[in-house]
């Protein structure tokens, strides 16, 4: 049959034939280099969907995941063309890329063949489209939001040893993703995610250099180490003002003097009466911490007295704070955060030392916050704590990346204490003196005017 194809290739119409059908093929089977080619076959067709519906890699597209976002859509607050979530065939182990697969969800808010493209790199599940919604107002993309294996819906077969949990695995999911959607968006691309999502970008970017224009994180700590100091000399030290730093600090003390004697029998009570399971009281202290690390991370400095104020008035409100951090950190949404800390990314150590006084005789240490929250059976997973990777990023990624790196971080936000020390001249790293643990950008009640001009100056030099 190739032979008398080519035969006739003298005549227009079948040479015009010929290159139809090659361009739909490559578009169904999304075998891809990454550079750019002829092919214009996106251009051709009325939606995305129908692009995709060919692609055997994906499966289960659904069109308007997110209702939350098409409701903004209809107020006019946003616009794009459609949205869609599917999944993608993926290996579990991409070093055996023919053995045991998975369902990775994909998610994608679709605002043209010509628009540039934003990778967001869940940490977590898919919680919808809000995470770099200002950045896709903004610049006019594409959004593509790939899940965090072993989150949500992208569980893989690996839960039980968790060996496959890892940033070069979860980079390799995100290289597959790219390389599949690359022929169809193939304009500017940048990989960006807040909190332990933009650590994934960053990681990302550590192993696949080259797939990206450019690379951001908002927020993300990168920590080297299963019990890192830095966050609790921050916490205690910047963040907000010394009055309300002084006032946490008298919380914390109340939550635990006289140690398993103290507040913490009411907050098992609390537990036994809902006929849940009662922490530990390594769990409770990890909690105490992380109700006013968290309380820091999302709350605007204009609440910051009120809430003080109210958790001080009786300890009641001080036991229900402590026990609702517990709770929700008790999600299984996120359990596998706590595994990637003790495999990888390593565990801020909120500043226990500074109330060594109350919890010496506890049996409480440092190091059991990194376990706090892991299931009996995982928590083997610190003694093989791995934080060369990390190290390599901080010691020489940062410094040495030959592609544009964004780092933004809040002032008040603790998790600015995990910062790179040190970064070279294809970094740029903006401080916001006033906000929170956040990628919105456009809001000035959260972020300056001239904050935001200088994040998108720096992103629209890479990415248009």
């Amino acid at each position: 049959m190739l032979r008398n194809l080519g035969m006739t290739l003298m005549t227009h119409d079948i040479r015009r034939l010929v290159a139809a059908l090659a361009t739909t093929l490559v578009m169904a089977l999304c075998i891809v280099s990454c550079t750019d080619t002829d092919d214009k076959t996106p251009e051709a067709y009325a939606s995305l969907e129908q692009v995709l519906a060919g692609n055997e890699l994906f499966t289960e597209m659904k069109e308007n995941p997110d209702t939350t976002v098409m409701k903004k859509r209809e107020t006019g607050e946003l616009t794009y063309l459609s949205q869609y979530s599917m999944f993608i065939l993926q290996p579990v182990n991409h070093d055996q890329p023919g053995g045991d697969k998975f369902k990775q969800k994909v998610c994608i808010l679709f605002r043209g063949f010509d628009r540039p493209t934003i990778l967001v790199t869940e940490g977590y599940f898919w919680p919808g489209f809000g995470d770099g919604e200002d950045f896709g107002i903004n610049l006019n993309a594409n959004m593509v939001h790939v899940e965090h294996r072993n989150f949500g819906e992208s569980f893989t077969s690996d839960q039980e040893r968790w060996k496959y949990e890892t940033s070069a695995q979860v980079s390799a999911d995100l290289h597959a993703v790219y390389q599949a959607l690359k022929p169809i968006f193939k304009g500017k691309w940048m990989s960006m995610g807040t909190s332990k999502s933009g650590e994934t970008s960053m990681d990302y970017a550590y192993y696949y250099p080259n797939d990206m224009d450019l690379a951001a994180a908002f927020c993300s700590p990168f920590i080297v180490s299963l019990s890192d100091k830095r966050f609790g000399k921050y916490l205690f030290n910047e963040v907000s003002t010394e009055d309300l730093r002084d006032k946490m600090k008298q919380n914390i003390r109340k939550a635990l003097e006289n140690g398993k004697d103290g507040l913490y029998k009411k907050a098992c009570k609390h537990y036994e009466e809902k006929q849940l399971p009662v922490p530990s009281f390594a769990e409770y202290v990890f909690n105490c911490f992380d109700t006013f690390f968290q309380f820091f991370q999302y709350t605007s400095p204009s609440r910051h007295q009120e809430f003080i104020k109210n958790i001080i008035e009786n300890e009641e409100k001080l036991v229900s704070a402590i026990c609702t951090t517990i709770g929700e950190n008790r999600d299984t949404h996120i359990y596998t955060y706590f595994v990637d800390c003790a495999k990888e990314q390593g565990a801020p150590d909120p500043g226990y030392d500074y109330f060594a006084d109350l919890l010496e005789g506890t049996g409480f240490k440092a190091e059991d916050g990194a376990t706090a929250l892991l299931k009996e059976e995982d928590r083997w997973l610190v003694k093989h704590y791995d934080n060369s990777q990390r190290t390599k990023m901080c010691e020489y990624f940062f410094v040495n990346s030959t592609k544009p790196l964004l780092l933004y971080y809040s002032k008040d936000d603790p998790w600015t204490a995990g910062q790179p020390e040190k970064t070279g001249p294809n970094v740029k790293k903006v401080i916001n003196p006033i906000g929170v643990h956040s990628s919105h950008i456009n809001d000035p009640a959260y972020c300056p005017t001239d904050v935001k001009q200088e994040v998108m100056d720096f992103i629209s030099s890479y990415i248009h």
